[in-house]
């Protein structure tokens, strides 16, 4: 990635520090990356020109470089045989509904206007909303779970890099090469419609696929509970990066992650929203540095709430 200065470009925002950002570039992909910051008008703000986004945002640190990650749980299908990827995209997506249970409406699904697709779960499914400094290498080890190299072979395994992130090309867009669009799917298309109808799609722009909004959707318990599983699996995690002692301070940074994490941990064990919510603020006032506002709080307890326990609260173990 070429440098700039992106405190002087007129096309890069300015991003206040306790904001998350994402990047964009033009076609040529050789060009800049320009900063935008993360929020939920990202797509209006978006310049015209932009064709390619990071799929994550990040906090930057000090020295600009990322300390935190958020955004959705994504893999992409890609085969130099256009029957390949259809045919992985649906067993993928399959053992995502009768294996996991993860709801359909949950997964956003795009042909990429190549030769391949790209697909997102919502963070709210996978119970990552408050992100997490290795999210990426994260991602990784859940799709390597999910979908072994023997069920997806053309499933692209290199796409979950550090530093600022990977780009996706935004949807709509029209490619320099062949003059196509990447498209959104319906559910049903992906599932079912021939590859040849599907490419068809892609030689005009398309509008009218609407996907629920994310309070409409439900977490998914089996890949909540993998989620959670994954973080200490990650080799150089330290065990005081899982479960940090009782007299460390939480910094800036690092608030939303560590309350989520002693939530979830609560909640597995069959602890009610009320008893999770006052914990919390007990830790908050006694460890964040500065501490979170008190409906912050509340509002972590109330997402993590909405999980099943693992434990039942009345099983004795």
């Amino acid at each position: 990635m070429p440098n700039h200065e992106m405190a002087t470009c007129r096309l890069c925002e300015e991003v206040p520090a306790k904001l998350s950002c994402r990047h964009w570039k033009h076609e040529p992909k050789a060009g800049y990356w320009r900063v935008i910051a993360d929020g939920p008008d990202l797509m209006a703000r978006v310049p015209r020109p932009a064709h390619f986004i990071t799929v994550l945002a990040y906090r930057p640190g000090p020295d600009g470089s990322p300390t935190h990650y958020t955004g959705p749980l994504y893999f992409e299908v890609d085969a130099a045989h256009s029957a390949d990827a259809p045919n992985d995209l649906r067993r993928c997506l399959q053992m995502l509904e009768f294996e996991v249970g993860c709801p359909l409406e949950g997964i956003h699904v795009w042909h990429s206007g190549g030769r391949g697709y790209h697909v997102t779960i919502p963070a709210l499914v996978i119970g990552a909303e408050a992100g997490h400094p290795s999210l990426p290498r994260i991602s990784a080890a859940m799709i390597t779970r999910l979908f072994p190299s023997q069920i997806a072979p053309t499933l692209d395994r290199s796409v979950y890099s550090g530093g600022q992130g990977r780009m996706w090309r935004l949807p709509n867009r029209r490619r320099f090469e062949n003059g196509r669009y990447k498209v959104p799917l319906a559910m049903r298309e992906a599932l079912h419609t021939p590859y040849a109808e599907i490419e068809a799609l892609t030689h005009s722009p398309r509008k009218g696929i609407v996907w629920p909004a994310e309070d409409e959707i439900s977490p998914c318990r089996a890949l909540v509970e993998l989620y959670h599983e994954t973080i200490p699996t990650l080799k150089d995690v330290r065990p005081a990066q899982i479960a940090r002692t009782v007299d460390a301070r939480i910094r800036e940074g690092e608030r939303n992650a560590t309350l989520a994490s002693l939530a979830g941990a609560m909640r597995r064990r069959g602890a009610s929203q009320e008893a999770i919510a006052a914990a919390l603020q007990a830790e908050n006032q006694r460890r964040c540095d500065p501490p979170l506002a008190n409906v912050e709080v509340a509002g972590i307890a109330a997402s993590i709430a909405r999980y099943r326990p693992t434990v039942s609260a009345t099983s004795g173990r």
